[in-house]
C-alpha cells in the first residue's frame, strides 16, 4: 500500500530441450509487447533427457551463459525464470462439474479426482486446477456444467527444476505445460477465431508432439505422441549413415514435395521426412476420430501447427493435403516488436510455447487457462492480488460510539506511518541502498576468490590422488594386480571396460558393450572369479547419439578369504574418486583398457 515491497526482479521464460536452451524477456509499452532480451545457447549433451532437466547444475550454467549473454544485471535483483515442461510428463484431466459448486466442495471433489487417477501419490505430487468458463452448458439431464481441467505432476521432477533456478542464482517462477503454453501463444497471436471456431494445435517438440482440439481458448481434448524432431533426424542419420547433428542441418533444405531432387541423398531424406509426419498425420486423424465419438460429428475448421518441425519447408501443405483440413504455419512473433536479425524467421513457430510462458496471462484479450505446477512458490493468498473477495455492512445500523475515538487514533496513527515512510524513503533508503551495493561488489569479489580457492583445493586433491597412486607404483605394491589380471582374461569381446572403482569390499565396473548378452557374460565370469562372489548388473542404458552402443556398470563383493589378502595394511580402504579415495586409474588399469579396447575393434 505505501510501497515498501520489494522491487521485482526480471522475469524471464526458458525454454530447455534436447537441442536448444532459449531465454526470453517481454516487456509491455503503450506501443504494445516488445522483446526486451533474447538468448540462445546448445544444450550440453546428456543434460537434458525426454524434454526434462537431468543435470540440474550444468544447465543452471548455460542459465548463467544466457543470462549474461542478454544483459541481465548480475547484481540486480532476483530473476524470475518462468519454464514449460512437455505435456507427457503431466496428467491432465477434464471433469464435468455443476455450475456454481462451493470452493470448498469443489476442491474436494479435484482432489477425489486427483486421488483416483493420478498414477502416482498424491503426498509426492504438484496439483493445480481451473475452471473453463467457455465450457458451461446444459447436459442431458438438464443441469448447467463446466469442465474442470486438472494438472499433476511428480514434485521430484519440480525439485530438479528449483535446484537448476539455484544453480543459476535466479528463482523459479510459473511451471507450465508445454501445450497450454501454445494455446496462450495462439490466443495472443489472434489464431483462435470466434468463439464457435474449432482449431487442432499441433506442437512438434524435440521429444514428441502435442496435439489439442481448442474451442473459445480451451482446451477441450489432448494427448501427446512419442514422434518428434529428434526421431525424425534419428531416421534421416541411420538412412543416410551420417552423423545426427548433419543430419539436423539438413532438415530445413528438404523438400517434401520435389519429385527429382538433383541430390539423391536429399530425396532419399525427403522420403524418410514424408514417412514419419505421415505417422504424425494419422495420430491427428485418429484424435479427430476419437474427439468426435465423444462429442458428435463436428467441423474442423483449422490445423495450426508450431514447435521446430515446422522448419521443414511446406509442411502446412502436406498436412492440407493428408487431412484436407486448412492448415497454416504459426507466427506468435507476428504482434511482438522484436529484431528480425536476431530472431529470424524460421525461429518464429519455434517460439511458441516459450512466448506463451513469458507473457502475462492479463496481457492476453483473451480469457485461458493459466495453470501453475509450482504454486508453493507463491505468496500467500492474503496477499495475492488475483483475490476478488468483497465485503458489504448494514447501512441501516448507525455507527457504534467508540467508531469517532478509533477514527482519532486511526489518522493519528496512519499520520505517523506516512512521516516514518517519508523518514525512510527520501533517507534512510538510499543510504541503505548505498552500502548495499558496496556489500554485493564485495561479496562479489568474494565469490571470485572462493571460486579461485576451491579450484586449487580440487586440482590439489587430484595431485594428491595422482601422487599416491605413483607411491604406490613406485613402491610396487601391486596389491590389486591379481585380480586385474583375472579380469582382464574374463571380460568377454564386445566389452569395453573403463571405468574401475574399488571400495572397501565391494568393486564396480563401468564401461561400454554392444550387446546385453556381453554384460550378462561379464557379470557371471566375475561371479565365477575366486577373487569376487555376488556378482551383478547395475544398470544398463542405450547412449542418446549411438543407440547401437550401451552403458553399463556391473558389481561384485570381494571373496572373504581375499579381501584381506589384497590389501593387508588397511583391509577397509575404500577407493573412490573425490572422497580421498584412490581410483585404479593407474598404467595397470590403462594397459587392460587398450587391451579392452583392442577387443573391442576386433569384434
Amino acid at each position: 500500500m505505501f510501497g515498501f515491497g520489494k522491487r521485482k526482479g526480471p522475469t524471464l521464460g526458458l525454454d530447455i530441450n534436447s537441442d536448444s536452451i532459449t531465454l526470453l524477456q517481454l516487456e509491455k509499452t503503450r506501443s504494445g509487447i516488445e522483446v526486451a532480451r533474447f538468448a540462445c545457447q546448445p544444450t550440453p549433451p546428456n543434460s537434458v533427457r525426454e524434454g526434462l532437466v537431468a543435470d540440474p547444475e550444468l544447465v543452471g550454467e548455460v542459465v548463467i551463459e544466457l543470462m549474461n549473454e542478454a544483459g541481465v544485471p548480475p547484481s540486480g535483483q532476483t530473476p524470475l525464470l518462468n519454464i514449460v515442461v512437455p505435456a507427457q510428463a503431466v496428467v491432465i484431466r477434464l471433469m464435468p462439474v455443476p455450475v456454481g459448486m462451493p470452493d470448498d466442495e469443489l476442491a474436494d471433489v479435484v482432489t477425489q479426482e486427483a486421488t483416483n487417477h493420478v498414477p502416482f501419490p498424491i503426498a509426492d505430487a504438484n496439483l493445480d486446477w481451473a475452471l473453463m468458463p467457455a465450457t458451461e452448458r446444459t447436459d442431458f439431464d438438464g443441469v448447467r456444467r463446466v469442465d474442470v481441467i486438472l494438472a499433476a505432476i511428480q514434485r521430484n521432477i519440480i525439485e530438479a527444476y528449483w535446484r537448476m533456478a539455484d544453480a543459476a542464482g535466479a528463482k523459479l517462477g510459473r511451471v507450465e505445460v508445454s501445450s497450454l503454453a501454445v494455446i496462450r501463444a495462439m490466443a495472443l497471436s489472434g489464431y483462435l477465431g470466434s468463439s464457435g471456431h474449432l482449431s487442432m494445435i499441433v506442437n512438434m517438440r524435440q521429444d514428441a508432439t502435442d496435439i489439442n482440439i481448442v474451442r473459445s481458448c480451451m482446451p477441450l481434448f489432448g494427448r501427446s505422441v512419442i514422434l518428434g524432431v529428434e526421431a525424425m533426424t534419428e531416421a534421416v542419420s541411420r538412412s543416410l549413415d551420417m552423423p545426427y547433428d548433419q543430419a539436423l542441418d539438413m532438415l530445413p533444405e528438404i523438400s517434401l514435395f520435389s519429385p527429382a531432387p538433383p541430390d539423391p541423398r536429399m530425396g532419399q531424406a525427403a522420403q524418410v521426412a514424408r514417412t514419419i509426419f505421415g505417422d504424425i498425420a494419422d495420430e491427428l486423424s485418429k484424435s479427430l476420430e476419437f474427439y468426435r465419438s465423444q462429442v458428435g460429428d463436428v467441423k474442423m475448421d483449422q490445423i495450426i501447427l508450431a514447435g521446430p518441425g515446422c522448419m521443414v519447408p511446406n509442411l502446412d501443405q502436406f498436412f492440407m493435403n493428408k487431412l484436407n483440413v486448412r492448415t497454416v504455419i504459426s507466427d506468435p512473433m507476428r504482434d511482438i516488436k522484436h529484431d528480425e536479425t536476431e530472431i529470424v524467421d524460421r525461429m518464429r513457430p519455434i517460439l511458441a510455447a516459450l512466448i506463451g510462458s513469458s507473457i502475462e496471462p492479463s496481457w492476453n484479450p483473451a480469457y485461458t487457462v493459466d495453470l501453475d505446477l509450482n504454486k508453493e512458490g507463491r505468496v500467500p493468498l492474503l496477499f495475492d492480488e488475483r483475490a476478488t473477495q468483497t465485503m458489504t455492512k448494514d447501512l441501516s445500523i448507525g455507527p457504534p460510539p467508540w467508531q469517532r475515538p478509533v477514527q482519532i487514533v486511526g489518522v493519528a496513527l496512519l499520520t505517523m506511518l506516512l512521516g516514518a515512510y517519508a523518514f525512510m524513503r527520501y533517507v534512510d533508503l538510499p543510504q541503505k541502498e548505498v552500502e548495499l551495493e558496496t556489500l554485493s561488489n564485495q561479496i562479489m569479489l568474494g565469490n571470485q576468490q572462493l571460486k579461485t580457492l576451491t579450484n586449487t583445493r580440487q586440482e590439489n586433491t587430484v595431485l594428491s590422488a595422482r601422487k599416491k597412486v605413483l607411491d604406490t607404483l613406485l613402491k610396487k605394491h601391486n596389491r590389486w594386480s591379481a585380480l586385474l589380471s583375472e579380469l582382464t582374461v574374463d571380460t568377454p569381446r564386445g566389452v569395453q571396460i573403463e571405468r574401475i572403482f574399488l571400495r572397501g569390499k565391494e568393486m564396480k565396473v563401468e564401461g561400454i558393450a554392444i550387446d546385453f548378452n556381453s554384460v550378462s557374460n561379464l557379470a557371471v565370469n566375475m561371479g565365477d572369479s575366486v577373487y569376487l562372489k555376488e556378482s551383478q548388473v547395475d544398470w544398463i542404458t542405450r547412449q542418446d547419439k549411438l543407440p547401437e552402443i550401451l552403458d553399463f556398470s556391473v558389481s561384485a563383493r570381494l571373496s572373504e578369504a581375499n579381501s584381506s589378502a589384497t590389501n593387508p595394511n588397511n583391509p577397509t580402504k575404500s577407493f573412490e574418486p573425490g572422497h580421498d579415495q584412490t581410483s585404479l586409474d593407474n598404467s595397470q588399469t590403462r594397459a587392460i583398457a587398450e587391451k579392452l579396447r583392442g577387443d573391442w575393434h576386433a569384434h
